[in-house]
Formats: C-alpha cells, sequence, structure tokens
C-alpha cells in the first residue's frame, strides 16, 4: 500500500469544497474579497500598466504584460494563472471569513513571555504589511506571471539645454 498524505479537505478537491461551501451570497463576497487580496498583494509585481489606467479599478487586464517565459498576455485577457489565484484565495475566505485581510493591531502582542523559568521570545512585525497573510500556494500559482520588485523600477534623467 502507498504511503500518501492526505490533504485537509480529506480528499475532496477544491471544486467540490467551492461548490458546497456556504452560499452564492457568501462565494461572491469571497470572490470580491479575494480580488482585492491578489491585487493588493501582488500589485507591484504585477507586469505591465493597468490598461484601463487609473480609472480601473482591478489590475488586471493589463498592456505590455508579459509572463516569466516573455510570451506576451493580450491587453484584454486576465491571464488563468490569476483567476486561478483569486479562486484560491477566495475559497480561503469563504472557509474563514476576514482570515484574508485581518485587522491589524500593534499594541495586542506580545514581544516577550515569560511563566516561571521559561521565557519565549516571538518575532513581532513592525507594521501592518510585515504581519500580511502570505499564502504559499497562492504565490506558486502566480509565480510563472509575476516579475521582481528590482526590475519595476524606472529610472528617468532629466537634462538641461
Amino acid at each position: 500500500m502507498e504511503n500518501q498524505k492526505k490533504s485537509p479537505s480529506g480528499g475532496r478537491s477544491g471544486v467540490d469544497m467551492w461548490a458546497s461551501s456556504s452560499t452564492k451570497v457568501a462565494r461572491d463576497s469571497a470572490l470580491i474579497v479575494a480580488s482585492g487580496y491578489i491585487d493588493g498583494r501582488y500589485r507591484d509585481r504585477f507586469p505591465g500598466r493597468k490598461a484601463g489606467g487609473r480609472a480601473q479599478s482591478l489590475e488586471w487586464p493589463r498592456f505590455n504584460a508579459v509572463d516569466a517565459s516573455g510570451e506576451g498576455i493580450a491587453e484584454d485577457e486576465v491571464p488563468v494563472e490569476v483567476e486561478h489565484a483569486v479562486y484560491e484565495a477566495a475559497l480561503r475566505e469563504v472557509q474563514a471569513p476576514g482570515s484574508l485581510s485581518p485587522d491589524f493591531d500593534a499594541t495586542a502582542l506580545v514581544k516577550r513571555e515569560r511563566v516561571d523559568v521559561i521565557e519565549t521570545e516571538y518575532v513581532v512585525p513592525t507594521d501592518a504589511t510585515a504581519a500580511r497573510l502570505v499564502v504559499s500556494i497562492i504565490d506558486d500559482i502566480l509565480s510563472g506571471l509575476l516579475v521582481r520588485k528590482e526590475a519595476r523600477r524606472t529610472v528617468s534623467f532629466l537634462a538641461r539645454a
């Protein structure tokens, strides 16, 4: 018999979990929250620029966008990686509402705790960005699409005549 790891979902597929989770209203709400999470978390790493400029509320579609392999992405396309990442985030949100964007209260954090002779010191985030949820599978889903932050820098020169 093969030694297989059981998934946290008990072997159910993501599609089954999504279809059976909560109500349509809750799923639609989770999709909106998930889209905001993906846009906010990865905005500065998406290639290209928003096709509709500042008037466009979401980060996709984009123009001058290419994937990690150098393949162009059409100006009217939302890449399948983005769709899959939004669904993954939405599934997490529908299962645990508020989990994608928890409130951050730095005053509620405990840096060091001592009970009798046992003392524990924790890593404490210094701001809300450092405390933001990182979902590794979403990073993996988007990995073929994202650019490094350093690669996005634009240098401009101003010369006087």
